[in-house]
């Protein structure tokens, strides 16, 4: 089973920073997913949900090939041991910081890192995840996934309000065992989210977490996700007769027309945003012919 529930709660509860990630109510993901054989999750981002899910077979799939090969990293036991000993002589600084927001950047500029990060056909590189790491850690949080991503500046504070940035860095390196068992579970590809759509059996017992960029706020990350996609989106969910899902999204009017309550069930969640301010948001279920295994 990929299930972690039962395991020690770990110091930091996301593998990115991701924007506009689920990690005040991932453990509600795993509820409403109840028991699975086989779950999959097309839009993973910092994964906060996966050690909720319980499942024997569970496939985590993202666009973004910085975070893809992080995950790989971590989920091999001698590649994570390596990139804890890297980070582990890291100081909290501006330098660390820019230098591996730089090194990531060329990586996506020069024309054998855009090959590897088309193709993917490389060994999942340490030094890679490394920078990257240090990308979502020595900066200000909530940015990963947004185009703008490696132009933050170091998550320096002049008070004690938000807790402490470096501890919080220094803590998201010892929660590393704690992904590193989730991690191994999973299978992980770089891919389009219809790609991997096209290929799910509509079985029971089979699930889909779903938790695509948001109306608007998707525009903001490096693979968008337009209103003609989000109707895509929903047409091809509606069209699974015995698949688990669970959706989440924020209240909008084009979300109240693609799911409505008479084939879905709106869950209502509450969660703050960047500016500490209260947002309402929604786990929505499809109902569905999928008893519990």
């Amino acid at each position: 089973m990929t299930t972690t529930a039962t395991r020690t709660k770990p110091k930091i509860n996301a593998l990115a920073q991701w924007f506009g990630s689920n990690r005040a109510h991932a453990p509600a993901v795993g509820k409403l997913l109840g028991k699975l054989k086989w779950c999959g999750v097309p839009f993973c981002g910092g994964c906060p949900e996966l050690p909720y899910i319980d499942c024997r077979t569970g496939v985590a799939v993202d666009q973004h090939r910085h975070l893809i090969n992080l995950a790989r990293v971590i989920a091999d036991e001698e590649k994570k041991v390596e990139l804890v000993r890297a980070l582990e002589k890291k100081l909290f600084h501006t330098d660390e910081l820019f230098q591996a927001q730089t090194r990531c950047r060329e990586r996506e500029a020069t024309g054998e890192g855009q090959r590897l990060l088309t193709r993917g056909d490389f060994d999942c590189d340490v030094e890679w995840a490394t920078d990257y790491f240090l990308c979502n850690w020595l900066a200000r949080g909530g940015h990963a996934g947004r185009k703008w991503e490696f132009g933050q500046g170091l998550a320096i504070r002049f008070s004690t309000t938000g807790g402490d940035s470096a501890k919080r860095f220094r803590s998201a390196i010892e929660s590393l065992d704690h992904w590193h068992n989730v991690l191994k579970s999973w299978t992980f590809a770089c891919d389009d989210a219809f790609n991997v759509l096209r290929r799910v059996k509509d079985e029971p017992g089979h699930g889909l977490y779903i938790d695509a960029p948001w109306p608007g706020r998707g525009r903001e990350y490096r693979h968008t996700f337009g209103d003609d996609q989000q109707r895509h989106l929903a047409a091809v969910l509606a069209h699974f007769q015995h698949l688990r899902i669970v959706v989440r999204y924020g209240e909008h009017p084009l979300i109240r027309e693609l799911y409505p309550e008479s084939d879905w069930t709106w869950h209502p969640q509450t969660t703050r945003n960047q500016a500490n301010n209260e947002v309402s948001e929604f786990l929505i279920v499809k109902r569905c012919d999928n008893a519990m295994v």
